[in-house]
């Protein structure tokens, strides 16, 4: 197992759930242009393509970035309240953009008044969107029928790894962690976020790795530990890939006996 992510791999599987964050908001852009919402569908329908597709599009990628900084700044805030939090700081520049797209497609009029009067709309639409790329996402990890097994020596199968996106299941798992009703999968190639229950996702990784609950909301795999510092009752465990994790005073009793104290 290495201990960082190798730079290509973890960028092909950034990129790819970027695309596909993408591909989804166009597919919504193209539905909103067909339905016309908002009196645009007295435009022509060319017209409402071209704005509903770009508006979607660059929303999408704004909600995408900042949804991965705040699930980095904030891994610990409840996955509901990430998403509004993420929906409030895009909904400023999205409205911006809106603004803007309105002025050169349609060619409305700029205001302030009309800025002040598109934020509520363009709020509760980053949430709606936000809310279908996150369901998309878990969608996508969903393992795909297994095929014959190969020929040579069996392996025992990665139970938690058939949850991965494709290109993240040959990747280590290096540490689990709860998020609301969602487990974010902490790999050497980058992480995913999956829709299932904490105890379920860890009895899956531990069918085919040793490991250590090591927080009420952290599961590390035991080759993933580096070094684990505790005082007074916590403490904070160093991992591979330079991810840190809480260490719990309901934990230290099992990692002591495991040898880390």
């Amino acid at each position: 197992m290495t201990d960082t992510a190798s730079p290509i791999r973890m960028l092909n599987a950034q990129g790819y759930q970027i695309v596909v964050d993408l591909g989804v908001m166009a597919l919504a852009g193209l539905f909103l242009a067909l339905v016309g919402p908002f009196a645009t569908i007295q435009e022509s329908l060319p017209l409402r393509l071209v704005y509903w597709i770009g508006v979607m599009v660059v929303g999408g990628g704004l909600l995408a970035v900042a949804e991965r900084l705040f699930s980095h700044l904030l891994p610990r805030m409840a996955l509901w309240r990430r998403a509004l939090a993420t929906a409030a700081v895009v909904t400023a520049p999205q409205t911006g953009v809106v603004i803007a797209a309105e002025a050169l497609v349609f060619n409305n009029a700029v205001s302030l008044l009309l800025y002040a009067r598109l934020l509520p709309a363009v709020f509760v639409i980053s949430v709606a969107a936000l809310s279908v790329m996150l369901l998309t996402r878990t969608a996508l990890s969903r393992p795909a029928n297994a095929g014959p097994e190969p020929s040579g020596e069996a392996s025992e199968p990665d139970l938690l790894a058939q949850h991965l996106p494709a290109q993240l299941r040959s990747a280590d798992i290096l540490a689990l962690q709860a998020e609301d009703h969602y487990v974010r999968i902490h790999t050497n190639a980058g992480s995913h976020l999956l829709l299932m229950r904490f105890a379920d996702a860890i009895a899956l990784a531990e069918t085919t790795r040793p490991g250590h609950r090591l927080h009420r909301s952290w599961w590390a795999a035991a080759d993933a530990i580096s070094a684990i510092a505790y005082s007074r009752g916590s403490g904070q465990a160093e991992l591979k890939g330079g991810i840190t994790a809480p260490v719990s005073r309901s934990s230290y009793p099992a990692l002591r006996e495991a040898g880390w104290f």
